[in-house]
């Protein structure tokens, strides 16, 4: 079996209302929690990988762009994909490590090359074996511990009702986890007491009014400036109360792993690493510096799912946890997600529904979502079913 052709078609996703972009407190102020629920960034353009083999057989993958997250554009993962293409065509499918071997070879040994592509591309090689093999692809990275996932959510809000709103809103649909989003502000204008209290009010607020079997993961997005501001802000919603479900995600630069490291040491909440996480090797440094309790892990950010399995390797070698988040807000995508997070031992609540939010995908079946938990079957590959209408292969470039 040979890889015969691979095509690549921008897709645009679209947003059902304005309410899921970012906007001004005096704009947010009419949004219900249903709304406010469903806020996500602006509709990101991503791609579809179509893999054909010799034999017919077909592999689907998907990649995001988000330029301000990931430093790539649809130009950039475009060209990064044609130059992939072009050393792939007339490969061994199910030769995985060849596959990636491959892709390295092009992207070289400095500066990675574009890994949403990357990843992207063996997203569609593992949905290719999977049918191949007549398995799904949970199957092929050494089988399921549960297919039966809960859930984490996004919270965005300028006020503590305006949070609470969501809070209560998935916490009744049964998510076990949210993400608490703060740090915008301090990055966006710089630090003022105004702010930095405004922000240690909103942890405490909420904080305070969650039950506790709910996972809160407080995510500064790495908006706080140094170590010792984080200890501050956290001694503060400390001598309020102590939260055992609490975690600190990414509240410095991700490079500053000293910073973290210094955080763990001062504070009694596990720090979770998200922005820092870009590849195995990254993740050895964060374990040799005993910078995180817990790591978030995008597939779409290191490369796909043969790195991103040798990332939670490492973790689970030396004691972190692992949690999974949606990227790239496709159904295909999510689908991914999960079959990565069924094969990793301790679970913790993932983020798998972005592909909610967006509509005009030409994706159908793989994972379902319902009562706050995701639910994956036993189709061959991601069991992702693609209609062939609502894919324009003729916009393939080279």
């Amino acid at each position: 079996m040979r890889i015969a052709s691979i095509d690549f078609i921008p897709l645009s996703l679209v947003a059902p209302s304005d309410a899921g972009t970012d906007g001004a407190a005096d704009q947010q102020a009419a949004f219900t929690p249903e709304m406010l629920a469903a806020r996500r960034y602006a509709p990101p353009e991503t791609v579809f990988v179509l893999i054909k083999t010799d034999d017919g057989i077909e592999g689907y993958g998907d990649g995001a762009t988000l330029p301000h997250y990931l430093g790539h554009g649809i130009g950039s993962m475009l060209d990064w994909l044609g130059r992939f293409r072009r050393v792939l065509v007339g490969e061994d499918p199910l030769n995985i490590a060849g596959i990636h071997h491959r892709m390295e070879t092009v992207a070289s040994i400095g500066v990675p090359g574009c890994r949403p592509a990357q990843a992207a591309i063996d997203m569609a090689i593992y949905d290719l074996a999977g049918k191949a093999y007549g398995c799904p692809v949970y199957e092929l990275l050494g089988g399921a511990f549960r297919q039966d996932l809960e859930l984490q959510t996004q919270m965005h809000g300028h006020t503590v009702d305006q949070l609470l709103g969501v809070c209560n809103y998935y916490v009744e649909r049964g998510f076990t986890g949210l993400k608490l989003k703060i740090g915008s502000q301090l990055r966006q204008h710089g630090y003022s007491k105004d702010l930095f209290d405004a922000d240690a009010d909103k942890v405490v607020g909420v904080l305070a009014r969650l039950p506790h079997h709910v996972q809160v993961d407080v995510d500064a997005n790495q908006g706080i400036m140094n170590a010792k501001m984080a200890v501050a802000m956290f001694e503060r919603v400390r001598r309020e109360a102590f939260h055992p479900n609490m975690s600190i995600e990414q509240p410095l630069h991700h490079l500053d792993l000293t910073g973290h490291a210094q955080i763990r040491k001062m504070l009694p909440f596990p720090v979770v690493l998200d922005e820092a996480v870009t590849s195995p090797t990254a993740m050895l440094q964060i374990v040799r510096m005993e910078a995180a309790d817990r790591i978030v892990l995008k597939p779409n950010r290191v490369g796909g799912l043969w790195p991103a399995r040798r990332i939670i390797d490492i973790c689970e070698a030396n004691g972190i946890g692992v949690s999974l988040d949606t990227m790239p807000f496709t159904l295909l995508g999510d689908t991914m997600l999960c079959h990565l997070g069924a094969t990793i031992r301790n679970h913790y609540p993932l983020d798998a529904q972005g592909h909610t939010f967006f509509a005009g995908t030409p994706f159908s079946g793989g994972v379902r979502i319902e009562g706050g938990r995701a639910r994956l079957g036993n189709a061959p590959g991601f069991g992702v079913v693609v209609d062939p209408e609502l894919v324009p292969v003729n916009r393939t470039l080279d």
